[in-house]
C-alpha cells in the first residue's frame, strides 16, 4: 500500500513539475530568443549561428527555473490534495507526514542531482561553448551575416558593401554595391567602388581560401577629386574574406569550469562556485518546505499556500543573492559561503512542522505507523 502511496505522489508531483516547467521555459526562452533575434537583425550575430547559440544560453535559463518549477509544482499538488480531502484518505491508507516528506525527498533528490550537475558542470560548458562560437564568428567574415538594406563592413582591409536582396535558400545576393581602398597602378593608394547583379561566396578548393564573387558589374577606380578615373566592366570579380585569428574574448565569471573556481579560491570565484551548489540545494530544501506550506482546509482553496510559498521564495533567493554580493566582497569567509542562507531555509522548516504538529489537523494517531 506505501508503494502505491508513494508512486501516486511521485507521479502527481512529476506531471505538475513538468507542466510548470514547460510553461516557465516558453516564458524565459521566448525572451532569450527576441533578444538573439533582436542581435541578429542588428547584424552582431550571423544568422546561421542564431538556433545554436539559442540552446547554448537556454541552458543557464534552465538551472533557475528547474528549482523555482519544482517547489510550485509540489505546492500546487499537495494544496490539490487538501483541497479535494485526497490527503485525509492517503493518511488513513498509511501516508503519515514522514511518508509525505519521505515522498516528496526522494523526488526531489533525483531533480536535485540533476539540477547539480547542469549548474555545476553543463551550464558552464554551454556558456564557454557559446564565448568560443562567438569569437569565431568574429574572426571569419561570412555572407551569411550580410544584412540587405544596409552598409555592411567585411573587416579590416575589405570593402564595405551594400546589398538589396539576398536569397534564403542559396544565400545568393543581388544588387550589390561596395566601396573600398585599394592600390592604383602606380602603387599609390586609391579609392574604388563596385556594382554587381549578384554575388556569391566561393571556396578555393587548393588553397581554402574564401571568396566574395561578383557577378556582372562595373568596377570604378581613381583618386578622390580626380578624374583620371578607370572603369572596368567584369563578368566575375572576386574580393577574398579575410580570415583572421581567433582571440578568445573575456569570459563572464559563469563560463569558468566549477574545478577551476574552486582551485583559485578567490572570493569572486567561491561566490560564483556557491551559488551553482545552492541550486540543487535549494530544490531539496524548497520542495520539503512547500509540504507544510501547502497545508490547508479544504475551505481554504487549493492556492492558500502558494502566496506564501511565493514570498519565501522571494526572500530566499533574496538572501542567496545578497550572500553572493557579500562573499565576492570578501565580507564572508569562503567556509560559510552561502550556508548560513540554507540554514535559515532549514530553520523556518522545522518551525513549521513543529508548529503544524501541535495543531489539529489530518495527522495519524500515535502507534500507527509513518
Amino acid at each position: 500500500m506505501r508503494l502505491i502511496i508513494e508512486r501516486y505522489l511521485m507521479r502527481e508531483i512529476a506531471l505538475t513539475f513538468v507542466a510548470v516547467s514547460l510553461l516557465l521555459m516558453l516564458m524565459f526562452f521566448s525572451s532569450t530568443f527576441i533578444h538573439l533575434l533582436t542581435k541578429t537583425l542588428e547584424g552582431d550575430y550571423p544568422a546561421n549561428i542564431l538556433f545554436t547559440l539559442f540552446a547554448l544560453k537556454g541552458v543557464g535559463n534552465i538551472v533557475f527555473i528547474l528549482p523555482f518549477a519544482f517547489f510550485i509544482a509540489v505546492l500546487l499538488t499537495f494544496g490539490r490534495l487538501y483541497k479535494d480531502n485526497e490527503i485525509v484518505v492517503l493518511m488513513a491508507c498509511g501516508a503519515g507526514p514522514r511518508r509525505l516528506f519521505a515522498s516528496v525527498g526522494m523526488l526531489a533528490l533525483l531533480v536535485a542531482l540533476v539540477i547539480g550537475y547542469l549548474s555545476l558542470f553543463f551550464a558552464p560548458w554551454a556558456e564557454e561553448k557559446s564565448s568560443q562560437l562567438l569569437d569565431e564568428v568574429g574572426a571569419k567574415q561570412d555572407i551569411q551575416g550580410i544584412i540587405p538594406g544596409r552598409f555592411n563592413s567585411l573587416g579590416p582591409g575589405s570593402p564595405t558593401i551594400y546589398v538589396e536582396r539576398q536569397e534564403p535558400k542559396s544565400g545568393v545576393l543581388s544588387g550589390i554595391f561596395a566601396q573600398g581602398e585599394g592600390t592604383a597602378a602606380d602603387g599609390s593608394p586609391a579609392h574604388y567602388l563596385l556594382k554587381a547583379a549578384t554575388a556569391y561566396e566561393r571556396r578555393d578548393p587548393q588553397s581554402g581560401a574564401r571568396y566574395l564573387v561578383l557577378q556582372d558589374g562595373y568596377r570604378y577606380e581613381g583618386k578622390p577629386g580626380r578624374r583620371d578615373y578607370r572603369i572596368v566592366q567584369f563578368a566575375e570579380h572576386g574580393i577574398r574574406l579575410q580570415e583572421q585569428a581567433v582571440v578568445a574574448s573575456s569570459r563572464p565569471r559563469y563560463a569558468v569550469a566549477s574545478a577551476r573556481l574552486w582551485q583559485t579560491g578567490e572570493g569572486v570565484d567561491m561566490a560564483e562556485l556557491h551559488w551553482r551548489l545552492a541550486m540543487p540545494i535549494s530544490t531539496l530544501l524548497l520542495a520539503l518546505l512547500a509540504v507544510p506550506l501547502s497545508r490547508g482546509s479544504p475551505r481554504g482553496g487549493r492556492y492558500a499556500g502558494l502566496v506564501f510559498g511565493i514570498l519565501a521564495f522571494v526572500l530566499y533567493n533574496n538572501l542567496l543573492t545578497v550572500g553572493r554580493t557579500a562573499l565576492g566582497k570578501g565580507e564572508l569567509p569562503g567556509f560559510i559561503g552561502l550556508w548560513w542562507v540554507h540554514g535559515l531555509l532549514l530553520g523556518l522548516l522545522w518551525l513549521l512542522v513543529w508548529r503544524q504538529q501541535r495543531m489539529p489537523g489530518p495527522r495519524r494517531q500515535k502507534g500507527e505507523g509513518a
